[in-house]
C-alpha cells in the first residue's frame, strides 16, 4: 500500500459540496482505499473559471491505496459535476 495526497476542489455551493464529499467517501470505501486524513481547506477563488465556477471548496485527503484503484477512480471523478478538479500525488515514505 502506498500513501497518496489528494486535493479535490468541489463546487462552492453547500449542497453540492456535501454531495461530492459523500460520493467520494463511498467511492474510496468501495475501492478499498483507506482515508487517513481529511482536511477542509475552505472556500477559495479559482485562478480561472472551471465549469462556470469562479470559486471552489478545497479538501485535502491523505489516503492509502495500491495504484490500480486510483486509476479506476479517475474516470468516476471526471463525470461528477460537483467535483471541479482533483489531483492525486504519491507521498515519499
Amino acid at each position: 500500500m502506498k500513501t497518496y495526497e489528494a486535493v479535490v476542489i468541489f463546487a462552492s455551493d453547500e449542497s453540492q459540496h456535501q454531495a461530492g464529499r459523500e460520493f467520494l467517501r463511498k467511492e474510496f470505501e468501495g475501492a478499498g482505499i483507506t482515508i487517513k486524513k481529511e482536511e477542509d481547506m475552505g472556500d477559495r477563488l479559482l485562478a480561472y473559471p472551471v465549469r462556470k465556477n469562479d470559486r471552489g471548496r478545497y479538501v485535502l485527503y491523505v489516503v492509502e491505496s495500491p495504484p490500480e484503484p486510483l486509476k479506476a477512480l479517475n474516470k468516476a471523478l471526471k463525470l461528477r459535476p460537483e467535483i471541479l478538479k482533483y489531483l492525486f500525488v504519491r507521498q515519499d515514505n
